[in-house]
């Protein structure tokens, strides 16, 4: 029997993957453009949640990161739709335009994650008067959805600036090394890894240490948690001060 590292098991492992990322091609072609056509009439909202869901997922095993990208973001926009209107329908369309651009090679691979990002929708947040047009300024938050979100949403949706919400710290992780946001701000409790424990893990990775990144918590600034943390890395304090520090946190990444 051959040995598992020998070369003819490795080009028949080679020969497999290949087949089974053709068929996910394929598949996933036929999925997108049978959402393309329905998406006008509006009835399609829990089959595109579960595709973009199954998308990323399927992306992710197979190393397609502008893909897995922009499934994540999909995601991240259908969080906020409630039903098919217009702008949705619009706005949907469009991520589904890339999807199959991506699939067919019109976008490679290896292309800038981080202009793609930009030129997708921007996932809606709370609505405020006289919303300035979005800016080239990306905003990952990390954090629980809930009041604190979106208080800080339509902080940053005031300024312009687009807002990226990902509920999971190794998530955020990936996504920070993939798309190179301006700036991410971190709920220091979180499950699995804090934000602590994730904001200490941006500053120490090459491609994410010259993020600029915020901590919301309700430590004080001399507890032992903190003192981790390095110098560039601003507290939001959970106090009536909250404003302030925000607004701190973004002057010194040099956002305002």
């Amino acid at each position: 029997m051959r040995g598992l590292g020998s070369g003819a098991y490795a080009g028949a492992t080679a020969d497999m993957v290949a087949g089974l990322l053709a068929e996910f091609v394929g598949e996933t072609q036929e999925r997108t453009a049978d959402l393309i056509q329905r998406l006008p009439k509006g009835d399609c909202l829990p089959d595109l949640r579960r595709f973009v869901f199954d998308l990323a997922g399927q992306a992710r095993n197979f190393g397609l990161s502008m893909l897995e990208t922009v499934a994540d973001q999909a995601q991240n926009y259908l969080t906020a739709i409630v039903t098919l209107d217009d702008r949705a329908i619009d706005d949907l369309g469009h991520y589904l335009d890339v999807i199959q651009d991506l699939l067919s090679g019109k976008q490679g691979e290896e292309g800038d994650i981080r202009q793609m990002v930009r030129g997708l929708p921007v996932r809606r947040g709370v609505e405020i008067d006289e919303a300035p047009e979005v800016r080239d300024i990306e905003v990952v938050l990390v954090m629980a959805p809930g009041t604190q979100q979106t208080f800080v949403e339509r902080e940053l949706r005031a300024c312009g600036y687009r807002a990226t919400a990902i509920p999971d710290t190794l998530k955020a992780l990936a996504y920070a090394t993939r798309a190179k946001p301006d700036m991410m701000i971190l709920s220091a409790v979180m499950p699995q890894l804090s934000g602590i424990d994730l904001a200490l893990a941006l500053a120490a990775i090459p491609a994410t240490r010259n993020i600029p990144v915020a901590v919301i918590t309700s430590l004080n600034a001399d507890d032992p948690q903190l003192k981790v943390l390095p110098p560039s890395v601003c507290l939001i304090r959970k106090t009536s001060a909250f404003g302030d520090d925000l607004t701190k946190a973004l002057q010194q990444g040099f956002l305002l």
